[in-house]
């Protein structure tokens, strides 16, 4: 018996538009338009089935292996694609090309789910004024100079599970930026010290928390974490990324037994 193509909400259309920022995730051309004389816009994409609704039989074959999904009208076998592309991906079915959507929808639920927790973990005020301090940083000043900073501990956490880009790019913020973080944390600590230990127990429970999520993505670990701290405290996400990798290096985030 053949499944029956459902009707979508304006709410899940909403969901699945926003999942995607705005442009067809096959095509990158945006999907949302306003046409000449109106001042509304206009969708300019499909709700497509990523597991086929009704695979005919070449699907059928090629789909052997894959089992199909529970709820195969539910939102996560779901994504929106421009008219072009949705036409294009019904009718030249390639495993490759549902492998590659499958991968997409996964990250935009990965997403969705991480900018949820952003709400649920709160973050100290202290991390205003060590951002700031960071912001602030003088390269041209006289505590410039190249510190001699043992990253061993950083080589051990990173040697599996990322990327040698992302690697190399935490290195160098924690040799440029850890003695200074590491000394501004110390001031504050005079001023308030239990509140500095609850910034840092904060970012080990929002790294547990995407670790948890994430086991074998350290990119995402690393990524979510610093959005998170550049969302709650509205300063940049560089600034934040060179505060992860001081937590990288003082032990907050990632275990050196982690693969």
């Amino acid at each position: 018996m053949a499944n029956k193509r459902e009707t979508y909400s304006d709410t899940e259309h909403s969901k699945l538009y926003g999942e995607t920022g705005g442009t067809c995730p096959l095509c990158i051309q945006p999907i949302l338009f306003t046409k000449p004389g109106s001042k509304k816009p206009t969708r300019g994409y499909e709700l497509a089935h990523i597991y086929p609704l009704n695979p005919n039989p070449a699907q059928s074959k090629a789909l052997v292996d894959y089992p199909a999904p529970a709820d195969i009208n539910g939102l996560e076998n779901l994504i929106a694609l421009c008219p072009t592309c949705h036409t294009q991906y019904d009718k030249d079915f390639k495993l490759s090309e549902m492998v590659k959507l499958q991968r997409i929808k996964t990250g935009f639920l990965s997403d969705a789910n991480a900018r949820l927790s952003i709400s649920k973990y709160a973050l100290q005020e202290e991390v205003y004024e060590i951002l700031d301090g960071i912001i602030s940083y003088d390269f041209d000043g006289a505590d410039s100079a190249k510190i001699d900073l043992n990253l061993s501990t950083v080589d051990q956490k990173l040697k599996n599970g990322m990327s040698k880009l992302l690697v190399r790019e935490i290195k160098r913020n924690a040799a440029d930026f850890y003695v200074r973080i590491r000394d501004h944390i110390k001031h504050l600590e005079q001023q308030d010290q239990y509140g500095v230990r609850l910034l840092q127990s904060q970012i080990k429970s929002y790294y547990l928390a995407m670790q948890q999520q994430h086991p074998d993505n350290k990119d995402l670990v690393f990524n979510y974490i610093s959005q998170w701290i550049s969302q709650k405290s509205g300063r940049s996400i560089m600034a934040s990324e060179i505060l992860v990798a001081f937590f990288i290096q003082n032990c907050e985030v990632f275990d050196v037994d982690s693969n």
